[in-house]
């Protein structure tokens, strides 16, 4: 099984809860230790459940946790591009258990096949992340500026499809952030705007069955204009997109669990088995 929930997701940080086949990791910690903490104890976890973190680039809105969780858990290892190493060592955080990632070449982790990809961001050595389980895609990329090509092919045959959907292009312009604030976010290098997530699902292979539009900002998105941009889309060009679920990852809250697979692992049927029978019954953990 290859799953994901987002425990928040947007200006103000970003963080996600990765399940592969069993396994747990962090997706980016740019949100508080508490909150990543309290959302692992609602699941009846904590961070020594945690394999490691995989980080995709280096910007505050996804690293603003990680010292904290590192002296928590100083076993957890980090993975990421040389590049976003070399920055997070820059702001003052050490990572002793570091795994270079490097664009386009696989490695296994937890039996998945994992690869980092390029994405067009103004970060150090910015990635999305592919990873791949007994024919299941699951792909994340998230702070892009543009679609390109090495997006594109990650993307076009993912079965769960995380995306961001950054900002609404009326509500950027009219918004309070200052001018070269909204030029950033605009350039190639900025952020995804709701429109491009359509240019994404119009070149892909097949329908997905799971679709999170994340990232989305405070300022300039509402998860109302972020899925209206696609309605034209389900129209005119993908009316069999119409079919697959798509969850809106909140800044707040976190995001229902969306996978691909099989629901449960022999690994977590039996953790849930053996360590919290009084809260399972047996029925419903081996079902």
């Amino acid at each position: 099984m290859l799953g994901i929930t987002f425990i928040g997701s947007g200006s103000r940080g970003n963080s996600a809860l990765l399940e592969l086949d069993g396994s747990f990791y962090l997706l980016d910690a740019g949100i508080t230790c508490k909150k990543i903490c309290d959302y692992l104890a609602s699941r009846y976890l904590s961070l020594d459940d945690l394999e490691g973190i995989f980080i995709t680039h280096e910007h505050e809105d996804h690293i603003k946790g990680l010292k904290v969780l590192l002296k928590k858990a100083p076993h957890l290892k980090i993975y990421c591009t040389t590049g976003t190493a070399f920055a997070i060592v820059d702001k003052g955080i050490s990572l002793d258990e570091y795994y270079p990632m490097s664009y386009e070449k696989e490695f296994y982790i937890s039996g998945c096949l994992c690869t980092a990809f390029k994405v067009p961001h103004d970060a150090a050595e910015p990635m999305g992340l592919h990873i791949e389980k007994d024919g299941y895609n699951m792909v994340m990329a998230t702070d892009l500026g543009c679609v390109t090509k090495e997006v594109l092919k990650h993307t076009q045959n993912a079965d769960l499809l995380c995306i961001e959907s950054n900002y609404d292009s009326e509500m950027l312009k009219n918004c309070s952030y200052p001018s070269f604030l909204k030029q950033r976010i605009k350039s190639k290098s900025g952020h995804l705007p709701n429109e491009g997530v359509r240019g994404i699902l119009s070149k892909m292979n097949k329908v997905p069955e799971n679709v999170v539009l994340m990232h989305l900002s405070q300022e300039s998105n509402t998860k109302e204009k972020a899925l209206e941009a696609l309605e034209s889309f389900f129209e005119f060009d993908g009316a069999s997109f119409r079919n697959m679920h798509i969850t809106v990852a909140d800044q707040d809250n976190p995001s229902e669990f969306v996978y691909v697979g099989n629901t449960l692992s022999s690994n977590i049927k039996n953790k849930l088995l053996n360590n919290y029978p009084q809260i399972f019954n047996r029925k419903e953990a081996i079902g």
